[in-house]
């Protein structure tokens, strides 16, 4: 039985956790530090997300013929948020080991006095585990298939070489075996470092994959992909998955990212978050936060970190809050702070029909979406919706075959000039010139106004005026989550004489309705400069709406 599991004050979960820990520390070592070669014992953080991570389901049977792998667990996969230097690629390295060669499948559980025993399965070692009663009971893969993901071949190397030296300087010889490139074990099976540049490995077999730092998996990277790929083959195999990652830029919309942001029940998450009044550029509240951070790390020294933290604070604050705070912040060139954005949002309805509004416009041909946004006298944004569907007014050429369909476009732009009183509606004309030149010729040419936006001086005058009312609340936004991804994807590209534009940090990556929001916005503002007072015009009233009009590109109606 698990000393720790004796020392528990209550009914310990039913892990194979006690299990992993015990046959750890007696077959790892720590792999560098003061400490090189001493026991590898789970301590804090690491000894609760190894319990956590091998709970076993209550409803767990086995088969002698046909055991369960991944399935006898409670969580499919998992993922482990935490600071830089936390002790994670350690902790992945002994996973790994007993993933590869420990008792990782459950094989029923205890009656009482039953013996693990490492002689049983080849292992020469000399260890044993007695199980408590109800406790699960776990046998080695007969072959195991474990890869380890990381972006690049250096990167590898911080879960690849504490495996290598636990293995050659531990009591793992009888089970492991370093080779040049790979881990060999028994029956044929073998440990693989893989990064994207190592296609030739993805679709092997695997039993267990760990991604280090998936927080950086990004679409442009191809990173993203790959893991899909490994998710798709441990799932195969009835594997699992673990991740391991620092903090992630929201703006890089990374794997990590994909997994924290899944509402699904059967992901493990560990991502201890501070007391969120605390704040890291206070030098009392930050050294609160990194005892936090790093409680459970001995080998931690706080006063070096903190030295560092202070050091970073000074030119790149968003890194020393990620890293060493273990906090969510956008990095550096993002244009619209999160918090911000987020404090500005107002729930309400629509306006009603006859009601006076602004409209901006930011078109695409193909590649890119098309959006609309409008916002209203009292400076509300927010995304229309057209059609019987009431779909929103912004199109994803994903959606539509790999084009912009114009023909919706132009309808969703006819309804809206008839539902409301529409003041001025500008246009990026790229590649719409024709059609911007109809909706003037149609509306009126002192409605319709096309605003170029790669205009340097021009466009940095309208970004800086909508993220100074945006600050000072002259302008708030609905709770529109897409708008949001796009808005937080903004980066700013500087350009001479001190100004900047926006760009996209990938193609993957979207900032179309941001440009049509802050294009109505601008138009608000030239109109209120103006005298906008809500007492410009009678309603027209839109009259001639025919369902047979709403078509998409397949034929289908909205």
């Amino acid at each position: 039985m698990s000393a720790l599991a004796k020392k528990a004050r209550h009914t310990p979960p039913k892990s194979l956790g006690f299990l992993f820990a015990d046959w750890t520390a007696w077959h790892c070592v720590v792999p560098s530090g003061f400490d090189l070669g001493k026991p590898f014992i789970l301590t804090g953080w690491q000894l609760l997300n190894a319990v956590d991570f091998y709970t076993v389901r209550a409803d767990a049977s086995y088969d002698v013929r046909r055991p369960l792998q991944g399935s006898a667990y409670k969580w499919r996969r998992g993922q482990i948020v935490g600071g830089q230097k936390l002790g994670k690629s350690p902790f992945g390295a002994a996973v790994a080991c007993f993933e590869g060669g420990g008792p990782c499948v459950f094989c029923g559980w205890a009656k009482g006095g039953e013996v693990y025993r490492c002689s049983d399965w080849g292992c020469g070692c000399g260890f044993e585990y007695e199980y408590r009663p109800g406790e699960p009971m776990g046998m080695p893969r007969r072959t195991a298939l474990v890869q380890l993901l990381a972006n690049s071949e250096e990167q590898t190397a911080n879960v690849y070489r504490p495996l290598q030296t636990m293995i050659r300087n531990g009591r793992l010889s009888d089970l492991m075996t370093v080779r040049e490139g790979f881990i060999r074990l028994p029956n044929g099976g073998r440990i693989d470092p893989v990064t994207a540049s190592a296609r030739s490995k993805l679709g092997n077999p695997v039993n267990f994959a760990l991604l280090d730092e998936s927080g950086i998996y990004t679409r442009r990277s191809g990173m993203f992909e790959v893991a899909d790929t490994v998710l798709r083959g441990v799932s195969g195999m009835d594997g699992r998955m673990l991740e391991l990652t620092n903090p992630w830029d929201p703006m890089d919309a990374s794997f990590g990212q994909a997994t924290y942001e899944s509402r699904r029940d059967d992901i493990m998450k560990y991502f201890p978050r501070h007391d969120p009044s605390l704040d890291f550029t206070d030098p009392k509240d930050r050294r609160k936060i990194l005892e936090f951070v790093y409680k459970g790390s001995p080998w931690v020294n706080l006063d070096a970190v903190e030295a560092t933290a202070s050091e970073l604070l000074e030119r790149d604050p968003a890194q020393a809050r990620r890293f060493f705070g273990c906090e969510l912040v956008q990095g550096l060139g993002s244009y619209m702070p999160e918090q911000l954005y987020d404090s500005t949002a107002v729930d309400r309805d629509p306006p009603p029909e006859g009601s006076e509004i602004c409209m901006g416009f930011d078109g695409s041909q193909s590649g890119d979406w098309t959006a609309l946004r409008a916002e209203t006298m009292d400076g509300w944004r927010w995304t229309p919706t057209y059609g019987p569907a009431k779909r929103p007014a912004w199109w994803n050429p994903r959606e539509w075959e790999g084009r912009i369909p114009r023909s919706e476009v132009d309808a969703c732009v006819s309804e809206l000039f008839g539902k409301y009183r529409v003041m001025r509606f500008y246009c990026d004309p790229h590649p719409w010139e024709t059609q911007v030149d109809e909706w003037s010729e149609r509306y009126g040419e002192d409605t319709v106004v096309a605003w170029p936006t790669n205009q340097v001086g021009r466009m940095y005058d309208a970004l800086v005026r909508f993220r100074e009312d945006t600050a000072d609340g002259t302008t708030t936004h609905s709770p529109d989550p897409t708008a949001k991804l796009h808005m937080m994807a903004a980066r700013m590209v500087a350009k001479p004489g001190d100004r900047f534009v926006l760009g996209k940090p990938s193609e993957n990556q979207k900032i179309d309705i941001s440009m049509a929001d802050i294009l109505a916005h601008e138009a608000a503002s030239d109109m209120r400069a103006l005298g906008w007072n809500g007492d410009q015009g009678k309603a027209f009233v839109f009259s001639d709406y025919d369902e047979g009009d709403w078509h998409g590109a397949n034929g289908s109606i909205f």
